[in-house]
């Protein structure tokens, strides 16, 4: 486990620009899982399903996982959604030591990373600072969009912050894996 902390804690200070390095040590203490939980990648479920039936839903700001590819020439593409209408944020995306984008303000729209057999191995860094500035809600979310791999993938992420205002810090680290 604290090798996986530590792998988190490295990644995101890699991919960080702008996001200060408290609020990414105060991110990794905050979502890092206790001691005896096993790390579990976000589910490709909607993060509306839990909502509209009335279940509790579990928030995460953190998602370490894996992104199946194959052998194939088909162009993998990545989108993401940062937060819901009314949310700002400030979000800085790598793959591998290459910045994709620095301190965007808003959603990521569909862009091409590169062909399945070209981004095997390689690992996508994803980090945001989404600050709710909604009357309505306080509830901040990621979402990221992978197309072109084995299988599409959602990968939904949220935190309900304290007080409107605060802001949720996000880490993620996606590795391209060749099936």
């Amino acid at each position: 486990m604290a090798t996986i902390k530590k792998g988190i804690k490295k990644d995101a200070k890699k991919a960080l620009v702008k996001v200060s390095e408290k609020s990414v040590k105060n991110a990794i203490k905050k979502t890092a899982p206790p001691k005896e939980a096993p790390v579990k990648a976000a589910s490709s479920a909607p993060v509306t399903a839990g909502l509209l039936s009335g279940a509790v839903t579990t928030e995460s700001t953190a998602l370490d996982t894996l992104y199946i590819t194959n052998e194939s020439n088909i162009q993998v593409t990545l989108s993401v959604n940062a937060g819901a209408q009314g949310q700002t944020s400030n979000m800085t995306i790598t793959l591998d030591d290459k910045i994709i984008i620095k301190n965007l303000a808003g959603d990521f729209g569909e862009t091409a990373l590169g062909t399945n057999i070209k981004i095997a191995g390689k690992v996508l860094r994803i980090v945001a600072t989404i600050a709710d500035t909604s009357r309505l809600t306080n509830f901040t979310s990621l979402t990221i969009h992978l197309k072109g791999g084995q299988e599409n993938s959602d990968f939904p992420l949220s935190k309900t912050v304290d007080q409107e205002g605060d802001s949720a810090d996000y880490i993620c680290r996606i590795e391209f894996f060749k099936s």
